[in-house]
């Protein structure tokens, strides 16, 4: 699972709400009322980061919410969604040393797991 959070620009206009991410061309959402609007704009992030995950494999990078300025009835909110990976695995094989491998077994470390949380650490995605 990896957690995500975007900037999101809503706005107010002909007695609904509308939203629009920066970062993230071409993802938008709307709702009747504030609560709608937050519910759709994660929904729309969710469908978003899945498809560049699995087109490029990758997502775009996010701004801090300090980089953007509204104005008028407009406001900022980060929008946070958990997505999961449907990525086919592949089989890796790699080498550490024994000491390490052995202490690891005793605590019932899962290799698999450790190395995914910590390539997407790396890749700073998580």
């Amino acid at each position: 699972m990896m957690t995500v959070s975007y900037v999101a620009v809503f706005h107010f206009e002909d007695g609904g709400y509308w939203c629009e991410f920066p970062d993230l061309q071409g993802c938008f959402s709307q709702g009747d009322t504030v609560r709608e609007v937050l519910a759709n704009a994660k929904e729309a992030l969710e469908g978003y980061i899945e498809c560049e995950l699995e087109e490029k494999g990758k997502v775009p990078p996010a701004r801090e919410i300090t980089e953007f300025k509204v104005e008028g009835k407009d406001f900022l909110s980060y929008v946070t969604c958990d997505i999961l990976q449907k990525a086919k695995s592949v089989k890796k094989t790699l080498t550490i040393p024994a000491w390490l491998n052995d202490q690891s077994e005793r605590l019932g470390v899962n290799f698999s797991r450790t190395l995914q949380e910590a390539l997407l650490k790396k890749l700073d995605i998580a």
